[in-house]
């Protein structure tokens, strides 16, 4: 007989009034087919976002944006184009090419905006911080209405622009 008060201990628990819950199975959980088909719909949920993240966004790419102290130059995202953006170091060259833009040469002294690499999603930017120059894609036209130029029809200035977020 065992004394009042002894705890048998079994696999990890306490006899004493422990469980692991009403019903449990030894060796894991029972699989039903229901199971299945919420992991099938949770993955096919998963897929259609990545899709439409990745892939559906870049079919609908906007266009490009070069900013500058001198100006802002607007560019479909299928151009092909370099440009050569004055800034207070120097000029910046920006390459845009097959839907990508990138920072090819800055006069900056550590070069993270040419280290960045190439931009292709609407949101992305890259920018030249110490030279005052910036790339980013966005929603807008692609220069196909304002034919590169901003949007008051000039080749430079900041007409309708309140503010910029860097």
């Amino acid at each position: 007989m065992r004394a009042a008060g002894t705890i048998i201990v079994a696999g990890g628990m306490a006899a004493a009034g422990i469980s692991r819950g009403v019903g449990r199975i030894r060796g894991g959980f029972p699989v039903k087919p229901v199971d299945f088909g919420i992991m099938f719909l949770a993955l096919a949920v998963v897929g259609v976002s990545f899709f439409y993240a990745n892939v559906a966004a870049a079919a609908d790419q906007g266009g490009f944006t070069v900013k500058a102290e001198s100006g802002r130059w607007i560019f479909p995202a299928d151009a092909a184009e370099t440009v050569i953006a004055p800034g207070p170091l120097g000029d910046t060259v920006i390459e845009i090419r097959d839907g990508a833009g990138r920072v090819l040469s800055s006069p900056c002294p550590n070069q993270n905006c040419v280290a960045a690499g190439a931009i292709h999603l609407r949101g992305q930017w890259v920018a030249c911080l110490p030279n005052k120059v910036m790339l980013y894609m966005d929603e807008n036209d692609g220069g196909e209405k304002s034919g590169g130029r901003d949007s008051a029809g000039e080749t430079g200035g900041d007409a309708d622009v309140d503010a910029a977020v860097w």
